[in-house]
């Protein structure tokens, strides 16, 4: 019982293993994005913009602070407001499931505990829909 209440007192950071496991998550869906026909409609998106070194550096930084640990993306841009980050993309609904697709199937291939993978879909499909709507008030 100790140990349950410990970990659910840890960050989110700290469950996956610090500055380590969020390389690893960003490395291993990344990996997924380059590799896979789901993840290449945000592959393609990032090769249009700064490519996918800097998509894995900033997404580091940015999953950093979101996770609990250093805010490395606030203290390099000022902020880690997902809608500014991403008011010059067009998200629409397609490329927002390959995505979520892409994540969930990163989290699998991590192993990571069925309720801390379910808390983070439900985050990162919170912002996702965040950012389709944006795009859609953008084209409107």
């Amino acid at each position: 019982m100790q140990q349950a209440m410990t970990k659910r007192r840890e960050s989110i950071y700290q469950q996956i293993g610090g500055a380590e496991g969020v390389e690893q998550l960003v490395e291993t869906f990344c990996g997924i994005l380059e590799t896979t026909e789901v993840g290449k409609p945000v592959y393609l998106l990032h090769l249009r913009g700064h490519g996918m070194a800097h998509a894995r550096m900033e997404q580091f930084n940015f999953f950093s602070g979101l996770f609990g640990g250093p805010k490395l993306y606030a203290e390099k841009w000022g902020h880690s407001n997902v809608r500014q980050i991403h008011a010059h993309v067009d998200i629409d609904e397609s490329v927002s499931q390959a995505w979520l697709t892409s994540m969930s199937m990163a989290l699998d291939k991590l192993s990571y505990s069925t309720e801390l993978k379910q808390q983070l879909m439900q985050s990162f499909t919170d912002m996702a829909a965040i950012l389709v709507r944006q795009s859609a008030q953008a084209r409107v």
